[in-house]
C-alpha cells in the first residue's frame, strides 16, 4: 500500500508539475508574443516617423529650391535694369510746381530699364516696379487672368514665387486714377513680402517712394497709407475715371488715407493717381495693402 500510495503521489506531483511547466511555458509565449508585438508596433511608429522625416524634408527642400530657382532668375534679370530711380527733389516740378509748365516739365524718359529686352523674354512685360534698399526690384507683367502669375515667374516657368503682376481690370499703361499690383508674401523675404514691415512708421519713413517704369516715362509715387485690409475691402475697388464724380472718388482715397496704421501727413486728392501694393497675410486671411499716389 505505502509502494502505491508513493506512486500515486508522485505521479500527482509529475501531473502538477507539468501543469504548471506547461503553464509557464504558455506564459512565456505569451509574454514572447507581447513582445513581439510591441517591437512591431515600435517598428511601424519608427518607420512612420522615419517616413515622416523623410517627407517632410523632401518637402523643405523642394520649397527650398522652389525659393532657389525664382530668387535665382529674378536675380539674372537684374541685367536689365541700366541705373538707379531719379529722386522727385531731383525732377524740376515733381513737388507741385506752381505753372503748369512747370508741372508738366515733371517727366523722366524711362531710360533705366531696358523694357524691349524684357518685351523679348515675355511680351506681356509693362514695366519694372523698385522700392530703394528693399528686395523690391521686379519686372512687372499685365494679362486677363489673374490667376496664371500666382504660379508662373517671368520666364513663364511653373514656380509658386509666381511674378508681379497689374490687375487684369487695369489698364497696363498704368493711366487709371487707381492701378492695384499684386506680389507673394514669399517665406524667404522675397517678392512683397517686405510690406507687411509698413506696418511702422518709421519703416515707411526709410522707404516713402515707390518707383515704376513704364513704355512712357520713369514715375514715382509717394506712399500714404499703409495697413491690414480685408479680401474684400473697399481698397480694391477700381474704375473711378467712368462716369465717377469727384465726389466718390476722394470719398474713395479718404477711405484710404483714414485705414492707415499711422497718419503719414500726406495729402491725396482727386487730382492725384494711386497705385496699391497688396499681398497675402495672416495664412491668406487678409491682405496688406500699400497706397502711393503718384508725384512724377
Amino acid at each position: 500500500m505505502s509502494t502505491k500510495n508513493n506512486s500515486r503521489r508522485t505521479n500527482s506531483a509529475s501531473k502538477q508539475g507539468d501543469r504548471i511547466s506547461s503553464r509557464s511555458k504558455r506564459r512565456s509565449r505569451e509574454a514572447m508574443r507581447r513582445r513581439q508585438k510591441r517591437r512591431l508596433i515600435q517598428g511601424l511608429v519608427l518607420g512612420l516617423l522615419v517616413c515622416v522625416l523623410l517627407f517632410s524634408l523632401y518637402k523643405l527642400a523642394s520649397i527650398f529650391l522652389t525659393y532657389r530657382s525664382g530668387d535665382k532668375e529674378y536675380e539674372e534679370l537684374q541685367q536689365y535694369v541700366l541705373d538707379k530711380p531719379v529722386l522727385p527733389e531731383d525732377v524740376v516740378g515733381s513737388g507741385g510746381g506752381e505753372s503748369e509748365e512747370e508741372t508738366d516739365s515733371a517727366l523722366v524718359p524711362m531710360t533705366r530699364i531696358d523694357l524691349p529686352s524684357l518685351k523679348e523674354i515675355n511680351s506681356e512685360a509693362v514695366g519694372w516696379i523698385e522700392i530703394p534698399d528693399t528686395v523690391i526690384s521686379y519686372p512687372m507683367v499685365h494679362t486677363d487672368n489673374d490667376d496664371y502669375y500666382l504660379t508662373h515667374t517671368f520666364r513663364n516657368e511653373k514656380n509658386h514665387v509666381g511674378s508681379i503682376f497689374v490687375e487684369a481690370l487695369n489698364s497696363p499703361d498704368f493711366t487709371d486714377l487707381h492701378t492695384i499690383i499684386y506680389g507673394h508674401n514669399m517665406k524667404d523675404g522675397s517678392m512683397f513680402a517686405i510690406l507687411k514691415n509698413y506696418n511702422t512708421k518709421n519703416y515707411w519713413q526709410a522707404h516713402p517712394y515707390i518707383y515704376i517704369d513704364l513704355a512712357d516715362n520713369s514715375h514715382c509715387y509717394q506712399i500714404f497709407s499703409c495697413y491690414q485690409a480685408d479680401i474684400a475691402d473697399q481698397c480694391y475697388t477700381i474704375g473711378y475715371e467712368k462716369n465717377v464724380s469727384e465726389e466718390t472718388y476722394q470719398a474713395f482715397l479718404n477711405h484710404l488715407k483714414n485705414s492707415s496704421h499711422f497718419d503719414t501727413g500726406v495729402d491725396v486728392g482727386t487730382e492725384d493717381q494711386v497705385i496699391t501694393l497688396s499681398t497675402c497675410t495672416n495664412q491668406g486671411r487678409n491682405r496688406f495693402v500699400v497706397h502711393a499716389k503718384k508725384i512724377y
